[in-house]
């Protein structure tokens, strides 16, 4: 068995698991959903499927129920090209945030789900009010 075949018996088993195992998302009304979306419009998630750390951007999105663009750099060689002239090697996770005609980057996937923490999720300003108290 090659190298490529178990990686990918490997990525189907762990998407699986991700699947059955995925935190439950936050209960939105449908103004709530309008707003959000509203708000991630100017976002792109640049990841790669098998990409661990990527699995971790992409659960917190689904936790927090926002719809950001999801963009595969294993399938696509103009997502691959962005990164490529952002960062000069290919990286995943990557989140491009654009606001007010400004791009700005977050390439670790601790800093994409802190800035997403602190954007969308509500309770996550309690929970730092109760942590400086």
């Amino acid at each position: 068995m090659s190298k490529l075949s178990i990686r990918r018996a490997l990525d189907s088993f762990l998407g699986l698991f991700d699947w059955f195992f995925r935190p439950q998302p936050i209960v939105r009304s449908e103004q709530e959903l309008k707003r959000l979306a509203k708000a991630a419009s100017g976002m792109a998630l640049y990841d790669y499927k098998g990409c661990s750390a990527s699995r971790i951007a992409r659960r917190e999105i689904y936790r927090l129920g926002i719809d950001i663009e999801s963009r595969d750099i294993g399938k696509c060689s103009i997502h691959q090209d962005n990164l490529l002239s952002e960062f000069g090697k290919l990286k995943a996770p990557c989140l491009r945030i654009e606001e007010k005609g400004v791009v700005r980057w977050l390439d670790e996937p601790e800093a994409i789900v802190e800035f997403l923490n602190q954007r969308f999720d509500n309770d996550f300003e309690d929970i730092q009010e109760l942590k400086r108290a």
